[in-house]
C-alpha cells in the first residue's frame, strides 16, 4: 500500500488494537487541478491478520483530465518477531494505458527497549506490468513492459517521542520505455516504492531516497507532527525534490485526522503544491465488559 511508512508504524492509535474494522478516506488536491480520492476498508480476520479493499482515482489537467481509477487488495500479518504485508493493485485501461502488479513488505525489529525505544529494518520489493503508448522511431505504438523495485528502510524511535526514518529504493530499467517516449502512462510508482509525494509519479524513476522525522506530542496532546524530504532521479529526465509536513491528530477513541502539505519541484520546472486530508474511523472498538 502506498503509505508513509513511518506514520503507518508510529500512529497505531489504541483504537486500532480494539477495532474489528476501520475506514480510511484520503483526499488530496493541488496544482494543475489535481485531485485524488482514496477509500480503504480494513477488517480483522484474526488477532494477527488484517485484510482490506481499496478504490481510488486521480485526475490532473497536466496529463489526465479524465479520472484514472485504480484498486488495491492489501493483506497484513503481525507475527511475534516480524510484520508482513502483501498486496496487489490494478489500474483499468484509460487512454490506452493500464497496469497491474504486487508488493511484498517485511519489517523486522532489530532492538526493542523497555523505554519504548526501538530500531526496525524494513525490506520491500515489488513488480508491475504496464501497457501504454510509446513514441518509437516507427511512430506511436502500444507496448507492454515490466518494472521492479527494491527498497530498504531503517526506522529509529527514541522513548516513543522522536522518530527517524531513512529510505532508499532502486528501480529496474524497462525495455524500450523511457521518459522521453512515454505518451500516457497511468501507473503511480508510489505503488511499488516510497517516493514521499502526495501526487502520483507516472514517470520512470531510477532511484529515490528519503528521510523523515516525527514528534509525538503525547501526553499533552493526542497528536504527532512530521516532516520529510525525498529526492527522485528519473531515467532520461531531470530529478525532482519533494518536501512534506503535516499533523496527525486523534479526535476521539473512534477517529483520527491527518492534514499534510507537499511541495514538489522538478529541476527546471515550476514548483507544485499539494494538500492532503486523511480521516480514519474505527468500528466496534472497546473490549467486552468495558
Amino acid at each position: 500500500m502506498r503509505k508513509i511508512l513511518l506514520l503507518a508504524a508510529l500512529f497505531r492509535l489504541p483504537a486500532v488494537s480494539d477495532a474489528a474494522s476501520w475506514l480510511e478516506n484520503d483526499y488530496s488536491f493541488g496544482s494543475n487541478g489535481f485531485k485524488k480520492e482514496s477509500l480503504t476498508f480494513f477488517s480483522k480476520v484474526s488477532t494477527r491478520v488484517v485484510t482490506g479493499v481499496n478504490a481510488s482515482f486521480y485526475k490532473d489537467r497536466g496529463r489526465y483530465r479524465d479520472r484514472a481509477y485504480f484498486f488495491r487488495v492489501p493483506l497484513m500479518y503481525s507475527g511475534d518477531k516480524f510484520y508482513l504485508s502483501v498486496g496487489s493493485f490494478f489500474y483499468p485501461s484509460i487512454n490506452r494505458s493500464r497496469a497491474q502488479g504486487g508488493k511484498f513488505y517485511l519489517l523486522v525489529p532489530v532492538s526493542e527497549e523497555p523505554d519504548r525505544s526501538y530500531l526496525h529494518l524494513i525490506f520491500s520489493c515489488a513488480a508491475a506490468r504496464q501497457e501504454t503508448t510509446l513514441n518509437l522511431s516507427g511512430g506511436p505504438a502500444r507496448k507492454s513492459f515490466s518494472e521492479t523495485s527494491f527498497e530498504l528502510q531503517a526506522e529509529k524511535s527514541y522513548y516513543n517521542q522522536f522518530f527517524f526514518l531513512a529510505s532508499a529504493s532502486g528501480f529496474s530499467k524497462p525495455e524500450q520505455a523511457k521518459n522521453s517516449n512515454l505518451i500516457n502512462p497511468v501507473l503511480d510508482h508510489g505503488e511499488i516504492a516510497y517516493l514521499g509525494t502526495f501526487r502520483p509519479i507516472t514517470g520512470l524513476p531510477q532511484w529515490a531516497a528519503a528521510i523523515q522525522v516525527a514528534r509525538n506530542m503525547a501526553p499533552e496532546y493526542n497528536s504527532h507532527i512530521y516532516m520529510g524530504y525525498s529526492r527522485i532521479a528519473f531515467r532520461n529526465a531531470e530529478t525532482a525534490g519533494s518536501f512534506l509536513a503535516g499533523l496527525k491528530l486523534k479526535l476521539n477513541d473512534k477517529s483520527s485526522f491527518d492534514f499534510g502539505y507537499n511541495f514538489y519541484k522538478i529541476k527546471g520546472e515550476a514548483s507544485k503544491s499539494y494538500f492532503k486530508f486523511l480521516v480514519q474511523v474505527f468500528f466496534n472498538t472497546g473490549r467486552k465488559g468495558e
